[in-house]
């Protein structure tokens, strides 16, 4: 399952992994703190459990064997996948798990991941011309680099992973970049993204922070924030129209709203809780959900749908971005908690 990654055995994998950590913290002046040290300390074990030193980050074996960091700090808990820098969860201290996986997920090379916020790039959706291609782009399925982790003085903890073109993507989509995801993890989820032009020409691309988020009832959801936005409906071939009040979502649903504000409110009745949708130069939002009939053939979701909403923060369509040569844009998606 794991052959192309160097043919590495998963044991093998996750210390080359740790390796990676540790040589990138070397070189990264920023990070400061004492996570090279709590990396090399937070050795996988065999029950699982935390460093007792209290170091904030340790890597560990995910489910298929996929790498992953467990962060836990005084603020919440997270893990997060080096496999397409995959955010899976996320959970303030005394609060509920925030985002969804589906139980039916594949955790395998070649294959993304079901749920949590998958990491969008360099198109969203599908390919403008390619109906081989998968769905939102080529990064979601690429083992990231671990540039670096922290523990800031706040006691919240900082992530930084990055990745770059390589042949493959190249021969897809024929540009060079880098792009790098930070997360920090505290009361509140902050996720920022840079993408940088490394090529000798301008190239346009799309970008979305896929978010899947659990919910009590789907249909007893609000999302608020959206009202008088021009919406496009593409399940009745893209209608446009303007959006009337909180959306509600029922069935097969997926809706782009245009030139979305500042801040999105993701209201839960049933889970007691609303969660607070803070972006920057993230242009469009989009709500999906599968509906019953396509959840039920798509094996990777079934009767999960009823689990889940995605609220999606992406640029594409009109608002796709034009970089040019030696270029970063960057964008910023931060969610929290609200206690109803």
């Amino acid at each position: 399952m794991l052959s192309a990654l160097n043919r590495l055995s998963v044991e093998r994998l996750v210390k080359f992994v740790e390796k990676r950590i540790i040589k990138k913290q070397i070189a990264s002046a920023p990070f400061r703190d004492d996570t090279l040290e709590g990396v090399r300390m937070n050795r996988i074990t065999k029950d699982g459990q935390s460093n007792p030193r209290g170091k904030t980050v340790r890597v560990d074996k995910g489910p298929g064997g996929l790498p992953i960091l467990r962060i836990s700090n005084e603020h919440a808990e997270s893990s997060i996948f080096t496999y397409g820098a995959h955010i899976a969860s996320f959970k303030p201290k005394g609060a509920d798990e925030m985002l969804f996986i589906s139980p039916y997920s594949k955790f395998e090379e070649g294959q993304p991941i079901r749920g949590g916020i998958p990491i969008c790039f360099p198109w969203f959706g599908k390919h403008e011309t390619r109906e081989d291609l998968q769905l939102h782009g080529l990064v979601r399925t690429k083992i990231w680099d671990v540039v670096g982790t922290a523990t800031e003085a706040d006691g919240s903890t900082t992530v930084v992973l990055s990745t770059h073109d390589d042949e493959y993507s190249r021969s897809i989509w024929p540009h060079r970049f880098s792009i790098q995801l930070t997360v920090f993890i505290a009361k509140e989820l902050t996720m920022i993204l840079e993408v940088k032009n490394i090529d000798d020409k301008p190239f346009t691309f799309g970008e979305a922070f896929h978010t899947y988020f659990s919910v009590g009832d789907l249909e007893q959801c609000n999302i608020i924030g959206l009202d008088g936005l021009q919406a496009i409906d593409r399940m009745k071939s893209d209608t446009v129209y303007v959006q009337s009040g909180d959306v509600k979502v029922s069935g097969a649903f997926t809706r782009v709203y245009r030139d979305a504000g500042k801040h999105v409110t993701l209201a839960d009745p049933v889970a007691s809780r609303s969660i607070r949708m803070e972006q920057d130069r993230l242009r469009h939002v989009v709500v999906w959900n599968p509906g019953e009939h396509a959840a039920m053939n798509n094996a990777e979701i079934l009767e999960a749908y009823k689990d889940f909403l995605c609220v999606e923060h992406a640029n594409f369509l009109d608002a796709a971005i034009d970089l040019n040569p030696g270029e970063t844009h960057r964008c910023k998606l931060v969610l929290s908690v609200l206690s109803d």
